[in-house]
């Protein structure tokens, strides 16, 4: 019952959020990307290593790209992975965020890649509140959260990868 309250007053957050976007996104085509965030549902059990092969299809460091993993319990978060972690409890009711959530969205990234996909209140919310250029993500999401939606199965990395960038390498170089 506490659940279902907290979702439908972060939902109203939510839904404001995603009325008025924090930063005007402005796609200069033929740039290069820059940086790439991901966040990620650990249920899809998609490794954080698959991103950053990724990264080198675009030529990018390994620093350039981010990884938030969402955990729909706080005790599967590990030790190791706190710093790139987060469960509904670093979110409140009414939608403050945690510093390691605040650190993630406010640093402004050419692409986000909503990887998930099912309307979780926790997943749909970070991505509104992260700056970004352009993003990325699944049919099954919110379709205002994502400029470019793929539709294939989310458990295929390889075939995400193959099809990100070749939309992508139209977009940038």
């Amino acid at each position: 019952m506490i659940f279902w309250f907290r979702n439908i007053l972060l939902n109203r957050v939510y839904l404001n959020s995603v009325k008025s976007p924090l930063a005007k996104k402005s796609i200069k085509y033929g740039t290069k990307i820059k940086s790439i965030s991901v966040i990620l549902d650990h249920q899809l059990g998609i490794e954080k290593e698959c991103f950053k092969k990724m990264a080198e299809l675009f030529n990018l460091s390994g620093k350039n790209i981010r990884v938030l993993t969402y955990y729909q319990s706080p005790n599967k978060i590990g030790k190791e992975t706190f710093k790139s972690s987060y469960s509904f409890k670093d979110i409140t009711n009414f939608g403050k965020i945690s510093s390691v959530l605040n650190e993630f969205c406010t640093k402004k990234s050419d692409i986000l890649i909503n990887y998930y996909d099912r309307n979780d209140i926790n997943l749909k919310y970070i991505s509104s509140k992260c700056i970004k250029n352009l993003s990325i993500g699944f049919t099954g999401v919110d379709h205002e959260l994502n400029d470019l939606i793929i539709d294939i199965d989310p458990k295929n990395i390889g075939l995400f990868t193959d099809e990100c960038f070749k939309y992508l390498k139209t977009i940038y170089r």
